[in-house]
């Protein structure tokens, strides 16, 4: 009798412990299969984000046709040597607008999809061509005097920023880095030209604009037709890129 009461309590027990064994089972199947829909929702949201950030135009040529198109004009007028009020009120124009609030433009848009460098560059000289339109309407119209020794300052003081982003354009790709030697290279020709007061080294700098113009100009060329075919067309030269994060310039040649 004995014995029975004990196989009794063992079943029992035996029993209890297989029903919280198995309690405890589904609980942890239930608290994965939460975990797991979890995962995925954040995963979804993920790539949503990452589609968003796909879907937003890559405007670094607009940008660079911006810049190139507001140089030329700038630097063929210094060539010629023609200061009249039309050829003068066309630079102004095209600084403010083309020059500066498209390149502006460029950069915020080159924020939202995470291109630092080149949000940076183009905010910079878009900037400076504002700022440059800017202080040609205040010295035109009497205001102020015109100072040659602060902006052959202003200029090197450019050229220096340039160098600094001519080493960081190391990671796009060889075009760019170009421009950006050609330009550092324009503002330290400017300045001197401002400092010396040669109308020699204006017409040399001016013919110097107008090859940068050009290179931003092949630049952007490139950066479009490359990003528009999915393939190299336009060589731009090939950099073997450290970071994977920054796409500035290089947005065609990523992809798969």
């Amino acid at each position: 009798m004995i014995d029975e009461c004990k196989i009794s309590l063992l079943v029992y027990v035996s029993k209890l412990f297989q029903t919280e064994l198995t309690r405890e089972h589904s609980t942890l199947t239930l608290t994965t299969h939460l975990n797991m829909i979890d995962i995925n929702d954040r995963v979804d949201e993920l790539e949503r984000r990452l589609n968003q950030r796909k879907e937003t135009a890559n405007l670094s040529a607009l940008g660079l046709f911006a810049f190139s198109l507001t140089t030329a004009i700038l630097q063929v007028r210094d060539i010629s040597s023609a200061q009249n009020d039309a050829s003068v009120g066309l630079t102004i124009g095209f600084a403010f607008g083309f020059g500066g609030l498209v390149q502006l433009l460029a950069g915020l848009v080159c924020a939202a999809r995470g291109q630092s460098f080149g949000s940076v560059a183009f905010c910079s000289y878009g900037g400076f061509w504002i700022s440059f339109a800017i202080h040609e309407c205040i010295v035109r119209t009497g205001v102020v005097p015109r100072s040659d020794v602060a902006e052959a300052a202003m200029l090197f003081m450019w050229g220096i920023y340039t160098i600094a982003l001519f080493l960081c354009s190391m990671n796009t790709n060889i075009a760019i880095s170009a421009l950006f030697g050609f330009l550092a290279a324009l503002f330290f020709l400017l300045a001197a030209a401002k400092h010396s007061e040669s109308e020699a080294m204006d017409i040399f700098a001016a013919v110097w604009g107008t090859l940068t113009s050009i290179v931003a100009f092949y630049a952007g060329f490139g950066e479009l037709m490359n990003e528009q075919c999915n393939q190299v067309l336009i060589p731009l030269g090939h950099y073997n890129r450290r970071n994977q994060r920054d796409k500035s310039f290089n947005e065609a040649r990523m992809q798969p």
